[in-house]
């Protein structure tokens, strides 16, 4: 069975006011709704990660406060929320760290569901999509990811992002 999993497609991300936006995130929204909107025709499995902290999250030692709990930065953005919202097959993470499976229940609910095969997409290219990917990797998951529907900050890390996840951990990069 497949899936997609969009990563942290959230306000302080991918939105110009957002706490950690970084010039050109908003790109990716456009594509992963282009996937979203396939997936949902295909009565596909969706899972959505959100990073998502507590006010005193020991991870903005590193990085700036960001995707607390329950506000808007944390929000996954309006088109895609909108998408999702009565969407029977859509199954959220809330995360606190780069993985999508540390400290969650995404291992138990792609066991639950069968899914043997991943499609990702979101950002960051290098943090959390990367780390997610080598978990899923880790459990012979098969996985494509789509290269214009991922972004980051950095485009030299973007593109290690990439190659990393393509020649080392065995994953499928379209565009």
């Amino acid at each position: 069975m497949r899936a997609l999993i969009i990563v942290d497609l959230q306000n302080d991300f991918v939105q110009p006011n957002g706490v950690l936006y970084f010039t050109g995130a908003e790109k990716v929204i456009a594509p992963v709704i282009d996937l979203t909107e396939r997936a949902i025709n295909g009565s596909q499995i969706l899972i959505t990660t959100q990073d998502w902290h507590e006010p005193d999250d020991e991870e903005f030692l590193v990085w700036p406060k960001h995707c607390v709990k329950n506000t808007y930065g944390a929000e996954i953005v309006e088109p895609l929320r909108k998408l999702l919202q009565n969407y029977e097959k859509h199954f959220p993470i809330h995360k606190t760290r780069y993985s999508a499976f540390y400290g969650t229940h995404l291992e138990q609910l792609l066991k639950d569901l069968s899914i043997d095969e991943v499609e990702i997409c979101g950002v960051v290219t290098h943090i959390c999509v990367f780390f997610t990917v080598e978990e899923l990797r880790n459990r012979g998951i098969k996985v494509t990811v789509h290269e214009q529907a991922t972004a980051s900050y950095d485009l030299e890390l973007h593109k290690f992002a990439i190659r990393m996840m393509k020649e080392v951990l065995g994953a499928e990069v379209v565009q």
